[in-house]
């Protein structure tokens, strides 16, 4: 019960270090599509300490890109795009945007260092229109 209140305490704790280094200063905030496709890869944005196993580190990782894709999600939810009309759940809805952007990274090289926000934005408003 300790180890997973501690491993659980360091989660939290590295998502919340991970969320400010998503997006720098030096950045101007902007999360890189291919940062996000390190995400759903299994790596996360922040280095861990040698004790974490892959497992843990995959696990940080997919936190990370779910907090991401939910703030960007709920940054338009009903103004414009409405994914809660679509009753899908979240990890549902998270695959469909991921696949699209994975779509536009296989057709362009330049998709890779592209704001990824924006290009969620367009492909919410594609795939989740209010009517």
């Amino acid at each position: 019960m300790r180890f997973r209140l501690v491993v659980v305490t360091t989660s939290l704790f590295s998502a919340l270090v991970s969320c400010a280094a998503l997006g720098t200063a030096e950045q101007n905030a902007r999360v890189p599509l291919d940062r996000l496709q390190a995400l759903a890869n299994g790596k996360p944005v922040t280095p861990l300490p040698p004790a974490f196993s892959a497992q843990a580190a995959k696990g940080i990782a997919n936190d990370q890109l779910a907090m991401y894709l939910a703030g960007v999600i709920d940054s338009g939810e009903g103004q414009s795009w409405c994914v809660a009309a679509s009753n899908l759940p979240p990890h549902e809805v998270n695959q469909q945007l991921l696949t699209e952007l994975q779509r536009d990274l296989k057709q362009k090289k330049s998709a890779a260092t592209a704001n990824s926000a924006v290009l969620l934005a367009g492909k919410l408003k594609i795939l989740f229109p209010c009517n």
